[in-house]
């Protein structure tokens, strides 16, 4: 009987992380990108806001506070979107070089029209870390990706 329920258990916690797991991984890989903005170089969020274009015309405009961004700090993420009707808006965070774990915060949309969340980045052993922060912005006709990059430096 114990033999039974052992086997039991250890079938159950199996199941459990596989589905655990599974749920992740679908996570992690947005459904249906319609539309890729083009990323500016140029561009750095540690000293200020930056926006990017769709090719049909739309516009995202994405900031992160405070000023040094910061492994295990809370973060402030604004999203501010243009020619584009949102159903939900995240924020995918990874590093580029080295896998940083899921990092996904969900905003929420303020009064303004304006979407806004809280937001952390893991503590990266290396001294400086590129990350590239994805806005995805979820339509009727599907996902808009708006990459972003960014370096910290751990102090």
């Amino acid at each position: 009987m114990a033999q039974k329920i052992w086997m039991g258990v250890t079938a159950f916690i199996l199941v459990a992380v596989v589905g655990v797991g599974g749920l992740q991984i679908w996570q992690q890989v947005p459904k249906d990108i319609v539309a890729t903005a083009a990323l500016d170089s140029r561009c750095d969020l540690q000293e200020a806001a930056c926006e990017s274009h769709f090719p049909d015309g739309g516009r995202v405009v994405f900031s992160i506070m405070p000023h040094p961004i910061v492994g295990l700090k809370p973060l402030q993420l604004k999203v501010q979107i243009e020619s584009l009707q949102a159903q939900g808006v995240a924020v995918d965070f990874r590093g580029l070089g080295m896998n940083m774990g899921f990092n996904r915060p969900q905003l929420q949309r303020d009064a303004e029209g304006e979407y806004s969340g809280m937001g952390t980045l893991a503590v990266c052993v290396v001294d400086r870390m590129v990350w590239e922060a994805t806005v995805l912005i979820t339509t009727r006709d599907g996902v808009y990706a708006a990459p972003f990059r960014f370096e910290t430096v751990r102090h």
